[in-house]
């Protein structure tokens, strides 16, 4: 049979063992495409396949990586769950670590949180991030990790490059590798429309086929209702710009011409990010909220300024870019207690701000925003328990969203 044909074969018993997987089937499009690295991939509403890599493969490994491709879109990993700055290598390897733990397979050699001394059980984010930030040395030492394990061939390449990490002081590493790795999340995008169908598909379904409890459980946590912090940055952007808008006589409307007066924006807007340091947070987060900050604020803000605070407000305000380079110096030992009154009465003292983005883990009273003060507040909240307990009460202060990585 054609490499089409085991596919469909394989699928169509869907029907009636795993009705969940076929109906996820159906609603993307199989295609062929010779040209990709990899034998088998989703994304952009499609199911690729490269049919002479398909042909090296067993039927029994086939099987395991169609399953596996269905779960990835069920937890929504190629439509709504992108980690900023993220090599797609960890973004790979990262969904096979969520899956692993929690779905038997009997064919695939998935990378797993043991093979990077990685603990399990955490967020798909969370191992993409830190997967990225690893040192660029493919493998741990003298042990073979098959990015989708899609066979033998790959495992003795990869133990021959694990070799290479002999004298190492730490194993903690893995192939940012051209080729197949990197081509697997090439279709991987923020795809509303996609994330919108399978959340509906998922909070319908009655019939579950064979998922283990522990999966169906990771699947519907991955339709629950929040708002992403991705949008709020640029909704708290757009709202921000929008205050700098000027009507005039000298541009003219693009809806109506001369008859109407058009706009400019004055690009003189300040930021000011405030880092809630009581945890112990380490250069690793720091560095990361860091970037993620820089990602939006490139164009039409004039600066943005860095804050530290715990109980009070810890050193001097740096500008971003001073902040990005010694966020080595910034470790606040020991929790010595959260005070969100802090950064406000800074900002109220400060009006030259336009606006302010407190990043934490949310443990603290909710601080009183005098009425003189009209800078708008975002809350990224970097821990879920605390976002659940904590952000309905901040809501009544600015917008609030978690922070998944």
């Amino acid at each position: 049979m054609s490499a089409r044909e085991r596919i469909q074969q394989e699928t169509e018993q869907w029907f009636l063992t795993e009705p969940l997987f076929f109906t996820v089937y159906c609603t993307h499009k199989l295609t062929m495409n010779p040209n990709m690295l990899c034998a088998l991939r989703t994304g952009k509403g499609r199911i690729e396949y490269n049919p002479t890599l398909i042909d090296q493969i067993a039927d029994s490994v086939l099987k395991d990586m169609l399953k596996v491709e269905i779960i990835r879109i069920l937890l929504q990993h190629p439509y709504a769950r992108q980690p900023l700055g993220c090599n797609p290598v960890a973004m790979h390897m990262a969904s096979d670590m969520v899956i692993k733990p929690a779905y038997h397979l009997a064919w695939l050699n998935m990378a797993s949180p043991s093979d990077f001394g990685l603990p399990e059980g955490q967020h798909y984010e969370w191992y993409a991030m830190r997967l990225s930030s690893l040192t660029p040395n493919p493998i741990p030492k003298g042990e073979g990790v098959a990015c989708g394990g899609e066979g033998s061939k790959d495992r003795e390449q990869a133990q021959g490059q694990g070799e290479q990490t002999q004298g190492q002081e730490t194993p903690l590493a893995f192939r940012r590798g051209d080729g197949g790795e990197a081509d697997y999340t090439a279709l991987w995008e923020e795809d509303a429309f996609q994330s919108r169908q399978i959340t509906d598909l998922i909070q319908s379904t009655t019939g579950w086929g064979s998922l283990p409890a522990g999966m169906i459980e990771l699947i519907k946590k991955s339709t629950e209702g929040r708002i992403d912090y991705r949008n709020a940055l640029r909704g708290f952007r757009a709202s921000i710009l929008s205050q700098k808008r000027r009507l005039t006589r000298m541009r003219p409307s693009r809806r109506f011409g001369f008859e109407q007066m058009g706009s400019r924006y004055d690009f003189n807007t300040h930021i000011l990010v405030a880092i809630d340091t009581s945890g112990s947070v380490g250069s690793e987060e720091l560095g990361r909220y860091f970037n993620i900050i820089t990602t939006f604020f490139k164009y039409g803000i004039q600066q943005v300024d860095v804050l530290m605070f715990d109980a009070a407000v810890q050193g001097d305000v740096m500008y971003l870019d001073d902040a990005k380079k010694r966020k080595q110096e910034f470790k606040v030992q020991g929790r010595g207690g959260t005070n969100f009154q802090a950064p406000v009465n800074y900002l109220v003292e400060h009006p030259e701000y336009d606006g302010m983005i407190i990043i934490t883990d949310g443990y603290a009273p909710v601080p009183e925003i005098p009425p003189l003060c009209k800078a708008k507040l975002l809350w990224i909240i970097d821990n879920e328990a605390s976002y659940r307990q904590n952000g309905k009460a901040l809501r009544k202060t600015g917008r609030v969203c978690l922070m998944q990585e």
